[in-house]
């Protein structure tokens, strides 16, 4: 028996490779995450006389989810995790496995910040979180730079547990202004660095925007938000039970079933088109109203690109999740 193939130390979900085994035998093939085993078949080789372990990677996702982020770090404990493979009971291999619902061109080894973009518009009234894998020691620093051309830096978190972690940093401009009090002039803009990795966020100064704000589960299942500046329409729908009653027909029970479509407006960079494409496709997707955050299942969008470039707006159609939610969101 020889192990042709078998996955790195460090690998996405849905890009891991898959585990080849040269034999002539029947192999028991194991994973076990943990301290459980929760995977224990057996596999009988191909005519070539080998064994090809496919979606190893997908299977591992199973046991992997992000959470939201609450206060000012989350610890993503469940999103990545050590996997360990065995042959014949025999332990062959481990592999970190971080969770990615969809193929990534970023470096499993290096993978930086877990997100599709790399800069982005925000405003000083709403939510933002970047998300990385640290090790310890590993810092995340801010610096800030002024409508004065002005630059300053400051630490935002160290990473002091042994083990490693994805860790989700809340990066919002109300959290970064408080980081420096002696600053007087606005910041225009403001980055997120760790190691060679940087995440540049462009304060929006033009105007106070009074919008939705939508957090979702990007790709790596991990919190992003998004704030369209775009108009925001309702259309007010309801499912009625009628019954007929001594020859008059009543309504027995009311549902609402409103629909809110959402207009991106103006894209001030190509890479938001990235983030609306993740908060279309998501699974998990939630909106902020008076301090509370509501599931929404996105039903429709109308996302077209032109393969020339030009910038166009999008829009998504939603509703409540929970159709006794929809008197508290105000349009």
């Amino acid at each position: 028996m020889n192990v042709i193939q078998r996955p790195a130390a460090q690998e996405f979900s849905a890009t891991m490779k898959d585990y080849i085994i040269d034999t002539d035998s029947t192999i028991r093939f194991g994973v076990k995450y943990g301290s459980k085993l929760i995977l224990d078949e057996e596999y009988s080789p191909d005519k070539n006389f080998q064994v090809r372990i496919r979606q190893l990677g997908k299977f591992c996702e199973n046991a992997l989810w992000g959470s939201w982020c609450t206060g000012d770090t989350a610890w993503q404990s469940t999103v990545a995790g050590n996997f360990t493979f065995l042959i014949n009971e025999v332990e062959d291999s481990s592999c970190y496995v971080i969770f990615s619902r969809l193929a990534t061109r970023k470096k499993a080894d290096a993978p930086g910040w877990l997100s599709e973009v790399r800069e982005k518009v925000t405003r000083k009234n709403t939510l933002e979180y970047v998300s990385s894998i640290f090790e310890r020691g590993e810092k995340a620093i801010v610096v800030v730079r002024t409508e004065d051309n002005m630059s300053m830096v400051e630490e935002l978190y160290t990473h002091l547990n042994a083990e490693k972690s994805v860790i989700t940093l809340d990066v919002s401009y109300q959290r970064v202004i408080k980081l420096f009090p002696l600053i007087e002039t606005s910041i225009v803009s403001y980055s997120i660095i760790k190691g060679g990795d940087s995440f540049k966020f462009f304060v929006d100064q033009s105007t106070n925007v009074e919008s939705l704000t939508f957090r979702y589960k990007n790709v790596y299942d991990l919190p992003e938000t998004l704030m369209p500046i775009g108009d925001v329409y309702s259309k007010p729908s309801r499912e009625t039970d009628n019954a007929t009653v001594y020859g008059i027909e009543r309504v027995m029970k009311v549902k609402a079933t409103d629909e809110y479509t959402v207009n991106s407006g103006v894209f001030y960079l190509p890479t938001d088109y990235k983030l609306w494409h993740n908060l279309m496709n998501s699974q998990e997707v939630q909106v902020w109203c008076d301090g509370e955050w509501y599931s929404v299942i996105v039903i429709k969008s109308n996302y077209d690109r032109d393969l020339r470039r030009v910038v166009k707006n999008v829009e998504f159609t939603f509703r409540m999740a929970n159709p006794d939610h929809n008197n508290l969101l105000e349009i």
